[in-house]
């Protein structure tokens, strides 16, 4: 009789979710524990913190779009808009979670309080989980061929001690707490961070406080949620292409470049003394749009680090008066914690290196029965990981991918550790950001799921074109690997489409054709042949004149299709002497390929 395994998964977040489908599809038995009352994590939202769970705002939206963020293998559908609040993001994780009969595996009311080596782990590798029923207080115990660690890393609030914050008579809250900002009306906030929940938490009070103050001791690039031309900022960055040009170009070349283009034209950070010492790509980015509004209408004001407490107020760093405020905000971040773990399973160095192979496996273990999934801080979102890191795990559970010894495992975390030493500031966190792409990338190789870009280069240069100049989506990880998905070219070709749906409204438009390059002309007769590319809206163009006509038949078949600027004028007029030059000496149809950029890159 063949043993099916059962594997404890520790969360019923979407890591959870993405591991408990990743184990179904090997035919691994999964046995999920979620601590409170509903699966959905961080999503689903609670009236009251507890710690340990993770927590958001009523009014907290997810900092990714929806197709950057999406299952790999069951794409949102094109009533949910770009940018989901809690509630819909909730919904979604519901119906993947009903699409693929993962609820039944899921205990509710059960949390994890020990996980221990079982009796005969050097040979079977199994661990003994122990579990408490919230609602009764019954304890009980149980065996595991796996554990699989899902509890992510924003659980256990950290505040930061400052002089004199004993002192203080006011209230003194983390944002893991904040929820009714009502509570706030006419008080004087200090918020003390500048993180995403820190911009939340001043953007939200600011509505009913009478002033709110926004404490930071470094700055920090804000990115916001909308792009150029009103498409998701996220969904115009992660694009294989400029991954690409980040593995040419240095980090402090290609983050002036991003903050040339994308950033400073919307939220001039000089200007708003907001920008930090290090380049763009050397540290995630904090994710607001309402920040500036609130900058210029005065109602959040910028300050500088705390330097100390009073009874009634705050001395900022060159601030001659003590600034009174009546509440605190702390959005100084979590600790990462795993108390349910034993001490040597998940160990830290002096330095800070959290020693896990690729963020997930613990190194020492004789056995590659725990893994953690989740803890990692990407340039970019943190579903797709999950199910990578997930599906990656299911293979190594069902011995059909082996890992490497603990000695190459030690070397990788040396060296992704050095690495990211010479790239991002030092701190705790340091060891576990990753970039998007690369890190998923790598994750696929390890099973046999990342898209070969070169075979399809030959094979399919449309859904080539697609994966390599347009976003980096998930559903490029279904197109070949185990368990690949039939829907995934489609999923990918279409999601342009799903990301325009929630926009259109009920106006009837007439439409027009974009993307990266948009056909506006294709004409053949006796007389002439004509394939005109025009620009619309990319980050480059390309445009292709195929012409058997000299000077004035050019001029009018191709002036008309871009704005008559100056610099335009000037390309017309010296293709249009190219053109005539050479069809008078060769009698051939000239072939003249242009490629420019826009101005701005060059300012």
């Amino acid at each position: 009789m063949v043993h099916t395994k059962r594997i404890a998964i520790i969360g019923g977040g979407f890591s959870g979710l993405h591991s408990i489908r990743a184990l179904k599809e090997e035919g691994i038995e999964p046995v999920c524990f979620e601590q409170t009352s509903s699966p959905g994590g961080t999503w689903f939202y609670r009236e009251t913190s507890t710690e340990g769970v993770p927590s958001i705002m009523p009014t907290t939206v997810i900092n990714h779009s929806k197709e950057i963020g999406a299952f790999s293998n069951y794409p949102p559908g094109s009533k949910y808009p770009n940018y989901m609040r809690h509630s819909e993001l909730y919904k979604y994780f519901q119906e993947v979670g009903e699409h693929f009969d993962c609820f039944r595996h899921i205990f509710c009311n059960r949390e994890v309080t020990s996980v221990r080596r079982a009796k005969g782990y050097d040979e079977s590798g199994k661990w003994t989980v122990t579990i408490k029923n919230t609602e009764n207080g019954e304890i009980g115990t149980n065996t595991f061929d796996g554990v699989m660690v899902c509890t992510g890393h924003i659980t256990y609030p950290k505040l930061c001690k400052f002089p004199g914050i004993e002192k203080f008579k006011g209230c003194i809250i983390h944002t893991h707490s904040l929820k009714d900002v009502e509570k706030l009306t006419n008080q004087r906030v200090c918020v003390v961070g500048i993180g995403c929940s820190a911009l939340d938490a001043a953007v939200e009070s600011s509505r009913v406080a009478k002033q709110v103050y926004l404490s930071t001791r470094s700055g920090s690039w804000i990115l916001p949620r909308v792009g150029p031309y009103g498409v998701p900022m996220d969904y115009t960055l992660l694009r294989r292409y400029l991954t690409t040009m980040q593995d040419i170009v240095p980090v402090s070349i290609s983050s002036i470049f991003i903050e040339k283009l994308f950033v400073n034209p919307k939220f001039n950070h000089n200007l708003y003394n907001l920008r930090p010492q290090y380049p763009l790509f050397c540290k995630d980015p904090t994710i607001n749009d309402a920040l500036p509004l609130k900058l210029l209408s005065g109602s959040v004001i910028l300050k500088k680090n705390v330097q100390y407490f009073t009874e009634n107020g705050v001395l900022f760093e060159g601030d001659s008066k003590v600034t009174e405020v009546d509440t605190v905000v702390m959005a100084t971040g979590y600790e990462w914690k795993f108390p349910f773990l034993e001490n040597d399973v998940i160990t830290t160095e002096s330095d800070g290196r959290i020693n896990l192979y690729k963020c997930m496996w613990p190194p020492n273990l004789k056995h590659q029965t725990l893994v953690v999934i989740g803890f990692v801080l990407p340039w970019g979102p943190g579903f797709p990981l999950g199910e990578m890191q997930s599906r990656w795990v299911a293979q190594v559970f069902s011995n059909k991918v082996k890992l490497p010894n603990k000695c190459d495992m030690m070397a990788d975390i040396t060296k992704r550790h050095e690495d990211n030493l010479i790239r991002y500031r030092p701190g705790d966190k340091m060891s576990i950001r990753v970039d998007y792409v690369p890190y998923m990338d790598d994750i696929a190789s390890q099973f046999g799921a990342k898209p070969n870009l070169f075979k399809m280069l030959f094979t399919d240069p449309i859904l080539f074109k697609t994966c390599f100049f347009g976003p980096c989506l998930s559903y490029q990880y279904r197109l070949q690997g185990p368990h690949k998905w039939s829907g995934a070219r489609n999923a990918i070709l279409t999601a342009n489409e799903r990301m325009k749906a929630p926009l259109k409204g009920s106006t009837n438009k007439t439409k027009t054709k974009t993307g990266l390059v948009s056909i506006v002309r294709s004409s053949f007769s006796k007389r002439q042949r004509f394939i005109d590319f025009a620009p619309r809206k990319s980050t480059f163009m390309i445009s292709l004149f195929y012409t058997h006509f000299p000077s004035k038949a050019f001029s009018r078949a191709v002036t008309p299709r871009l704005p008559l600027t100056s610099e335009n004028r000037n390309v017309y007029s010296y293709a249009r002497k190219i053109l005539f030059r050479k069809h008078c000496e060769r009698q051939k149809p000239p072939v003249v390929l242009m490629i420019w950029f826009p101005s701005a890159i060059f300012w």
